[in-house]
This record gives C-alpha cells, sequence and structure tokens, in this order.
C-alpha cells in the first residue's frame, strides 16, 4: 500500500491495514502526500520519474537514489501509474469531461489521468455532450471510461438543506 499516513483519526480506531501490515500480510510505502499527487500526475503526463527535495535527509529517503542539483540534494521519484481510479464529480458531460466542487479538485483530477481505467461517480444527471463551458471543464473525457450517475436519496432518510422534514 502507497499512503501518506496509515494512522487512524481517533486514537480509539483500529484501521484495518494496520491488522494486516502488523502480521505482515500488506506492506507499506510511506510517501509525502504532495509527493504521491505529483507521483500521479507525472504518470498522467508520461512522466517517468523526477526530483524532489521533500523527504531528503529523513528515513523514508534511506537507501534510495539521490542527486545534487544547484547545491540542493534531491530524491528521485517514480510515477505512480494506477489501473483503476474510483472517483467523484459533481458534473460530466456525455463525453465524459467533469466539473468538480470543493475538495473532489484535490486527488480527482490527478487520479484520473494517471489510472488506466477511470470510473466516475456523478452526483447530477449526465449532461448532453457540450453542455459544460470548455473553460469549466477540470479534467477532459479522455481520462474518463466509465460514467456511474448516484441515485438520489430517498425521501425522508437524510435531511436536505431547506427542506422541512416530512412528518409521518
Amino acid at each position: 500500500m502507497i499512503c501518506a499516513f496509515t494512522a487512524p483519526t481517533r486514537a480509539s480506531q483500529v484501521v484495518a491495514f494496520s491488522k494486516y501490515y502488523e502480521a505482515g500480510l500488506v506492506e507499506a510505502e510511506l510517501v509525502p502526500q504532495g509527493t504521491i499527487a505529483e507521483r500521479l500526475r507525472a504518470a498522467g503526463a508520461g512522466i517517468p520519474a523526477f526530483y524532489t527535495p521533500t523527504a531528503v535527509g529523513t528515513e523514508l529517503a534511506a537507501g534510495r537514489e539521490t542527486r545534487v542539483f544547484n547545491g540542493r540534494e534531491y530524491l528521485l521519484e517514480h510515477a505512480l501509474p494506477v489501473d483503476y481510479a474510483f472517483i467523484r464529480a459533481h458534473r460530466a458531460d456525455g463525453f465524459g469531461n467533469l466539473q468538480f466542487r470543493r475538495s473532489q479538485r484535490n486527488f480527482n483530477p490527478v487520479m484520473a489521468m494517471a489510472a488506466r481505467t477511470t470510473i466516475v461517480e456523478i452526483e447530477e444527471d449526465i449532461l448532453p455532450v457540450g453542455a459544460i463551458d470548455p473553460d469549466q471543464v477540470h479534467t477532459s473525457g479522455v481520462f474518463v471510461h466509465r460514467l456511474v450517475r448516484i441515485p438520489p436519496p430517498p425521501d425522508a432518510w437524510w435531511p436536505i438543506p431547506g427542506k422541512a422534514a416530512v412528518e409521518s
């Protein structure tokens, strides 16, 4: 597993990964979060590797290739292509052009680029091709392979902002 952190969000929680790791069933590679994003972006752009100063001099760099440029040491990082990306988008058109909202823009665009197959959950109805202004497309449909419309929640299961609760 390649990850930026392995700890649970609360000390009282037990993460399934921790059990597998401690039992020796899974290996982990700890990578700074920005480096993961850049490794994904590099894979999507066809760049096989790059150098970064992040993690130089830490135990994350132990035994890894480094190189000095202009008097500063850099660590070699390899691109991180992935087989599948399961992402969520706010809107999509029939070609697969995507628009994201809020934190969806953090990792979803680079995951879509890095994946061999990208499957996208869509919050709204899939729009006709061309309905999204090209200047508002966050990820091109050339990186998208499947679109899945998320069905609306059943009535009265979740509160909807601005809508009064239905009494029975």
